[in-house]
């Protein structure tokens, strides 16, 4: 009676989420990194002030460690750059193998991954994944304060699961699941962590082995061609469903008031939008018909899409049918994909650009769309889709150089209708820590 009694409390507790229970914790007080230089002892940045950009965190909560590197920088410039920027790291080994850090590394919380911060320890090593491998000494210091504060945190030696939290990853890494970055340079480099892990008797995983990579959630989508294929049963479009007549001057009709059959795309039904804002997007291919095919082989949808000859069609039954074209507004815009291979393309085709400016002109006018790109995170007004990658990403294209369609070209739009342009640093809220694409110079 008594053996069954434990039995089914045991059962009780892991169903009940007790088996923390049974988790095993830290040795806090014990743990200590051997030579460590603190940052307040270092020569040449002992004035910097960097003790304000400390947050406290409970130690509890560590359960990943990211690896950057430093490039061609050495320490102190290193240093002074992220301190300057808002940043900052737990541990820098140079390539001398001393370490440089902050003493308090566990209970003290820096940013230099948004997203994972809470749960990192930050490690710099100084130079390249080429450089690392010459620096004998630097690469056993490395792995071996990796695999010590692993082991001592029971942090697994895996880069499998960073949705978890818990592993041990690159800075690039980080980028992709959660954003927070200024540039999408391979910091960490996986080759030099795939070696690490190696050596510390870990388990590393190439990108498409990662967990769940083909999943939505991340703030670099990677899509699978396969899956998505087989993912795909549109419900309504093209062939599917019969449109509602164009309510819309400015869109192509035929005479019955409908879009032309062919022009339209076959979509997946995600609901309704009270519109409250317009995307705008190039194709990033100078067909209309192969622009379509493509969004349908990606399982997206677009509101209306404009030819390079002028002509604008509704894509979806009825306007206010919810798009899947850019992450964070596709609640609340209307998106309007444009047909080009550039903004170079674009701006060389006057036919679509009236067509554009006529069609932002009539959709603001009835939704009551302010005509600004200044309050993106109110989701009120007409945007760039480049500008939505920027402050919630979602795309397989993402970095900071990457303009759809264009602020040029944005720009000559909403200045040419009597609409206000903001350039990038007047965006509402532009320097805050939430956005995909920070506003920053430099990043550890």
């Amino acid at each position: 009676m008594c053996q069954n009694l434990v039995k089914i409390s045991l059962i009780f507790l892991i169903s009940t989420g007790c088996s923390r229970f049974f988790v095993r914790t830290p040795n806090f007080t014990t743990i200590q990194i051997p030579n460590l230089i603190p940052f307040s002892e270092a020569e040449g940045i002992k004035k910097d002030q960097w003790q304000k950009l400390a947050k406290p965190r409970d130690q509890n909560l560590i359960s990943a460690i990211i690896l950057h590197n430093s490039g061609k920088r050495k320490f102190s410039d290193f240093f002074r750059l992220s301190v300057e920027n808002q940043f900052l790291f737990h541990l820098y080994i140079d390539s001398n193998g001393t370490i440089y850090g902050d003493p308090m590394f566990l209970t003290r919380e820096w940013t230099a991954s948004p997203g994972i911060d809470t749960e990192s320890i930050h490690i710099v090593y100084e130079g390249t994944q080429e450089t690392l491998y010459n620096q004998n000494k630097q690469r056993e210091v490395l792995q071996k304060t990796i695999q010590y504060l692993a082991e001592s945190l029971y942090i697994p030696k895996s880069n499998f699961d960073i949705i978890s939290k818990k592993g041990i990853f690159t800075h690039n890494q980080a980028k992709r699941r959660f954003g927070g970055f200024v540039d999408f340079s391979p910091c960490g480099s996986e080759l030099a962590l795939n070696q690490i892990l190696k050596e510390i008797g870990g388990t590393f995983y190439e990108e498409d082995d990662w967990k769940d990579r083909f999943v939505t959630g991340w703030v670099l989508k990677k899509e699978n061609k396969d899956l998505l294929k087989e993912s795909f049963h549109p419900t309504n479009g093209r062939g599917i469903t019969k449109a509602e007549k164009i309510i819309f001057t400015q869109l192509e009709k035929t005479d019955k008031g409908f879009t032309p059959e062919e022009y339209r795309v076959k979509y997946t039904f995600r609901g309704k939008i009270k519109p409250s804002c317009v995307v705008l997007h190039y194709t990033a291919i100078p067909d209309y018909f192969r622009s379509l095919r493509t969004l349908e082989a990606r399982n997206l949808t677009a509101s209306i899409m404009v030819d390079t000859n002028g002509k604008a069609y509704q894509l979806v039954d009825v306007i206010e049918d919810r798009a899947a074209a850019a992450t964070g507004t596709n609640d609340n815009c209307i998106q309007i994909e444009i047909v080009a291979k550039d903004t170079e393309e674009l701006l060389k085709q006057p036919e679509q650009i009236q067509k554009v400016k006529d069609l932002v002109l009539e959709l603001t006018s009835k939704y009551k769309i302010p005509l600004s790109n200044e309050r993106l995170e109110d989701l009120s007004g007409v945007f760039s889709h480049t500008q939505a990658k920027k402050k919630w990403g979602g795309s397989i294209f993402l970095n900071a150089k990457d303009f759809d369609p264009g602020e040029e070209y944005m720009e000559l739009i909403l200045n040419s209708i009597g609409g206000k342009y903001f350039p990038e640093p007047e965006w509402k809220n532009r320097s805050a820590m939430d956005w995909a694409i920070l506003y920053r110079n430099f990043q550890p």
